[in-house]
């Protein structure tokens, strides 16, 4: 099992497999697994930015005013599908439009 701080990893840019900017990691995931905690996923736009912020209903109202504004970019991404191994330069293993999106 690989070990990676995650400090390393939040508010990190993120890079698909062609190099283009998605986003910034803003929240990382994780589950107890036996005696180790491990990474479930990453969530990744500004949605995930105020859930990782938010506190109260207020966050709510912002997210939904923002929803109403424009097109979320925000997702999720699986442990499986982003390349951690530079956890400085975090980059996507898979196509954009396999991520779930972030709501």
């Amino acid at each position: 099992m690989t070990r990676v701080n995650v400090d390393l990893l939040l508010g990190r840019r993120v890079l698909s497999r062609d190099g283009r900017r998605l986003g910034h990691v803003e929240a990382i995931h994780v589950i107890r697994d036996a005696d180790a905690w491990v990474i479930s996923e990453f969530h990744m736009g500004s949605d995930a930015l105020l859930e990782r912020l938010a506190v109260g209903l207020l966050p709510r109202l912002l997210r939904e005013a923002m929803r109403h504004r424009r097109r979320s970019r925000s997702h999720r991404i699986a442990w499986h599908q982003i390349d951690i191994a530079d956890p400085r330069h975090p980059r996507l293993l898979c196509d954009e439009t396999e991520l779930d999106r972030f709501s």
